[in-house]
């Protein structure tokens, strides 16, 4: 049986180890601050439970409600559920692209469209020129790929300077600000 970490751990009934509790009803009402036996005992007499919603702070009696339990814990467990797929919906996804300085025109046209459907989809992009050989000391080349790449690209703008690291020029495209404006002229 696995041990549940005290931050997620619920307390019900005779967990609570606290001697008072400022203790609410299942329609909201407050009761006030009670024995945790007597509002143990108030819970058990409509079949419900007794759960502590908020742990005691500096000087202060924890919060308790009489609820079912089960269903406390199942509506955390949706509202724990529910938070963790909005950020993983937000979170930005960021997809590469690779070619060298010899890279074709008409294959730089082919990659540009898909960074085009990425960057419009909300991802980023990082640009990767690898370098084979002698390549390497011609970085002026692919440097001029990479602009004219960008070029190809049309919404996209730099939001990170081409770099060297090792035998792989790299650099980050995002949306262009105003193609998004553009967008909602249109729509």
């Amino acid at each position: 049986m696995k041990k549940q970490k005290s931050l997620d751990r619920i307390f019900v009934n005779k967990d609570i180890r606290s001697r008072e509790v400022r203790c609410i009803d299942k329609d909201d009402k407050n009761l006030g601050v009670m024995s945790t036996y007597n509002a143990i005992k108030l819970a058990q007499s409509v079949d419900l439970d007794l759960v502590m919603i908020s742990p005691s702070g500096k000087n202060q009696t924890p919060i308790c409600k009489i609820i079912d339990a089960g269903k406390y814990k199942y509506v955390l467990s949706k509202r724990k559920r529910d938070l963790s797929k909005k950020r993983r919906e937000t979170a930005i996804k960021i997809k590469e692209i690779k070619f060298r300085p010899s890279t074709n025109v008409n294959d730089l046209r082919t990659k540009a469209k898909k960074a085009q459907k990425f960057l419009e989809d909300g991802c980023r992009i990082k640009i990767a020129i690898n370098f084979k050989g002698r390549e390497i000391s011609h970085k002026d080349v692919a440097y001029d790929r990479l602009m004219e790449f960008i070029d190809l690209v049309g919404v996209a703008e730099m939001f990170e300077d081409p770099n060297m690291s090792g035998r792989q020029m790299t650099c980050m495209l995002s949306l262009n600000k105003n193609h998004n404006k553009e967008l909602r002229q249109t729509a």
